[in-house]
């Protein structure tokens, strides 16, 4: 039977690998100052293997070479065996790779069939100044390893860069995200006093928000901490009164708003990101009010007209790295509801005001 299992898992870890010639877009997350070792946001859910070989190439051709030295689900170090154009192999690079037939890998240059690139500049002067922002420590080996040990210097850059930190999903720059809270409960009022009436009714609330909000894939400039939204948010409430009076209160509000993101980057994942923002939005307001028992037969009172609210606040958000993520949000609501009453076209202000908790889930792509 244990043996049976270890061939299933086998067999079904082989039926997700990719094949020979098979081909993925990546993005390159980390890279080490030689550019011989390379962290990608791609791994084992994309098909990717330990020992897997592949070319790396843009539009301008095949740019590098190497072998999978480490996979996790959603990332992968690759050991670079070889540079074609090594100015192309940066960090933050949009890049193909094609998975290849495995190659002998030699040390000994008289053994080299081809005389492998350099780039037009390494270590010279700031790695960000070149266009290659590099992670704290990668640059750096430990205390006492020889700086000419290649086999020192690949185990290094591989440490440094399976700690450079939780990564990114900065190419996934659209997200769409919902916050819903629903309360529906019944009600039934009765007096204590002899042949007094019963009421019964409702005490509902619902709040439902959806939200589009955009985030810079470019996060050299300045503007990418900031993420405008557009949302749809639909306000519905039903209430009963001891003496069975019955309001019923609904709002609907399409409006915008701006995130700021002052401390960590929006596309990090698997770490909670601390942002700020506010909205506007305008829409509807309508209001209607039942008489109960402090006046029997009379007709409900309706008024409706237009609503316009403001906000302001924080909270923090968190991401997966398929684009899952949760937000919570705490922030200060204003409201101002102007309707007019049907039956005496008396025009009425209601101002709202107070903190929200908002908790709701998205999904970026």
């Amino acid at each position: 039977m244990k043996n049976a299992l270890l061939l299933a898992l086998l067999f079904c870890s082989q039926a997700f690998a990719l094949e020979v010639d098979e081909k993925l877009t990546l993005r390159v997350l980390k890279l080490s100052e030689t550019r011989k070792t390379m962290l990608i946001n791609r791994g084992t859910e994309d098909g990717l293997a330990e020992g897997d070989h592949a070319r790396f190439y843009v539009s301008a051709g095949v740019v590098a070479r190497g072998v999978a030295v480490k996979v996790s689900p959603a990332r992968s170090v690759w050991s670079i065996y070889r540079l074609v154009n090594a100015d192309f192999v940066l960090a933050d690079a949009v890049m193909s790779l094609k998975i290849t037939p495995p190659v002998k890998i030699t040390q000994d240059d008289s053994k080299m069939l081809v005389v492998e690139d350099t780039p037009t500049e390494v270590a010279v002067g700031d790695p960000n100044r070149l266009g290659i922002p590099m992670a704290d420590g990668a640059n750096d080996l430990p205390p006492g390893v020889d700086p000419n040990s290649t086999d020192a210097t690949t185990r290094a850059e591989l440490a440094a860069l399976q700690n450079a930190g939780p990564g990114n999903i900065r190419e996934r720059n659209l997200e769409l995200w919902t916050a819903i809270s629903i309360s529906s409960l019944g009600s039934k009022s009765t007096a204590d006093s002899a042949g007094a009436d019963s009421f019964s009714g409702s005490d509902a609330r619902t709040q439902f928000a959806v939200a589009g909000e955009y985030y810079s894939k470019d996060e050299q400039q300045w503007w990418s901490r900031f993420s405008p939204f557009a949302f749809l948010n639909i306000h519905n409430r039903a209430q009963m009164a001891f003496q069975g009076s019955k309001q019923q209160e609904s709002a609907t509000e399409f409006g915008g708003g701006m995130n700021w993101h002052p401390w960590t980057m929006p596309s990090v994942v698997n770490d909670f990101i601390p942002f700020l923002g506010v909205s506007l939005a305008m829409g509807t307001a309508k209001s209607v009010y039942e008489p109960g028992g402090e006046n029997p037969g009379a007709p409900s009172v309706e008024a409706q007209g237009s609503t316009m609210a403001y906000s302001f606040g924080g909270g923090f958000k968190f991401y997966t790295n398929k684009g899952w993520g949760a937000r919570a949000i705490l922030d200060y609501y204003m409201r101002s509801d102007k309707m007019i009453d049907a039956d005496t076209d008396t025009t009425w202000t209601r101002n709202v005001a107070g903190p929200r908790l908002w908790v709701g889930m998205g999904y970026r792509w």
